[in-house]
C-alpha cells in the first residue's frame, strides 16, 4: 500500500495537491492560524502565489497567511528530498523555510533557522534549557539513524522527543509533524494527517508521556489518522471500485476482445471522438486501461 501511496503521491498531482493542502492546512490551524480554509485552498492552486494573494481576498491575518504559505512551500521541500537523512541542518532547514519573511525572521534572525538560544514555556512544560539542545537533538538523531527502519511506534516516540525537547523558539509543531510524515514515506507506513478535529486528543497524547513518560497513546491515535487517511483518499487508493457505466463498457469489452482502438470503442460507446478520448485518457491515467503499439496503431487493453 505504501508503494502505491509514494507512486500516487508522485504521478499523481490531484492526489498529491489534495494531501498536501489537507495537511499544510490542519498543522497550522492545530497552531491558532487564522487563514480559513478558502483562503488557504487559494494559497495551494495559485501557481507562485504570494501572501498578496491572499491578502486581497480578505485574509484575516497576514503572518498567518505568511506561515501558511511557508508551511506548502515546506511540504514540498520535504517531499522533494524525502530521501535526504534528517540532521542537524535539515531540521534547521525546515524551520527556516516555515518562518521565511515573517515579522520572526525579522526580529529574531538568531533563532531562525537555528535551534533555540533561549528558554522556553510550553503550557505548564518548561523545556531543556537552550544550552542542551543541541546535544538533545544529536543523540535524538543518532539514536534513530541506528535503527534503520522506524514502525509506527517508532514514529511516534521520536515525535514525542522532538516536542518534549521543544529545539526552536517557534515552529515546533509543525515541523514535527513534518517529519513524522516524511519518516513515514521513507519507512514503508501508512501516512497520517493530525486533523484539526482531533487537536484535543493530540495534545492530551502528548501531555500524556509528560506525565506517564509513555508514548503508546500517541501511537494509538497515529494508528487511528493512518485508518482516516485511508478512508479519506480511498478514491484515489482504489480507482477500480467505483466505475462509471462508460467505463464498465470499456472495461467489458476489452475483457472480451483483449485489444481495440478508439473508433471500436467509440463505436459500443455511442460517443463522440473528443468524448471518447476524454473518457480513454481518464481510464489510462486511473491505470483500468494502457495503451499498446505505436502511435499509428495504438490500441487499448485492460491493466491486468
Amino acid at each position: 500500500m505504501l508503494k502505491q501511496i509514494l507512486h500516487l503521491l508522485k504521478t499523481n498531482k490531484e492526489f498529491y495537491n489534495s494531501v498536501r493542502e489537507d495537511f499544510t492546512y490542519h498543522s497550522s490551524v492545530i497552531e491558532g492560524s487564522t487563514v480559513t480554509r478558502e483562503q488557504h485552498h487559494e494559497l495551494a492552486s495559485a501557481n507562485d502565489a504570494t501572501v498578496k494573494d491572499v491578502i486581497n481576498n480578505q485574509a484575516s491575518n497576514k503572518e498567518d497567511a505568511i506561515e501558511n504559505l511557508n508551511c506548502l512551500k515546506l511540504f514540498d521541500y520535504v517531499f522533494d528530498n524525502i530521501d535526504e537523512p534528517l540532521s542537524h541542518n535539515e531540521i534547521c532547514k525546515y524551520q527556516l523555510l516555515l518562518k521565511k519573511n515573517t515579522s520572526f525572521a525579522k526580529n529574531v534572525p538568531q533563532e531562525t533557522g537555528k535551534y533555540r538560544t533561549s528558554d522556553v514555556k510550553v503550557g505548564n512544560h518548561y523545556p531543556p534549557p537552550n544550552y542542551k539542545v543541541h546535544e538533545l537533538m544529536d543523540n535524538l538523531i543518532k539514536n534513530f539513524q541506528l535503527r534503520k527502519i522506524l514502525l509506527i511506534d517508532d514514529i511516534a516516540q521520536f515525535h514525542i522527543e522532538f516536542e518534549r525537547i521543544h529545539p526552536f523558539r517557534d515552529g515546533n509543531g509543525r515541523i514535527g509533524r513534518m517529519i513524522a510524515f516524511k519518516q513515514c514515506l521513507s519507512n514503508n507506513v501508512i501516512p497520517f494527517i493530525v486533523n484539526q478535529e482531533t487537536r484535543k486528543t493530540y495534545i492530551n497524547s502528548l501531555e500524556y508521556f509528560q506525565h506517564n513518560n509513555d508514548y503508546s497513546i500517541l501511537t494509538k491515535y497515529f494508528l487511528e489518522q493512518q485508518k482516516t487517511f485511508l478512508m479519506k483518499y480511498d478514491e484515489y487508493l482504489h480507482p477500480h471500485k467505483e466505475l462509471s457505466s462508460n467505463e464498465s463498457k470499456v472495461i467489458e469489452y476489452l475483457r472480451s476482445n483483449k485489444y481495440a482502438n478508439r473508433s471500436e470503442l467509440e463505436s459500443i460507446l455511442g460517443l463522440k471522438i473528443a468524448a471518447t478520448k476524454n473518457l480513454l485518457s481518464k481510464m489510462v491515467k486511473n491505470k483500468l486501461i494502457k495503451i499498446v503499439g505505436g502511435s499509428k496503431n495504438s490500441k487499448y487493453s485492460v491493466v491486468n
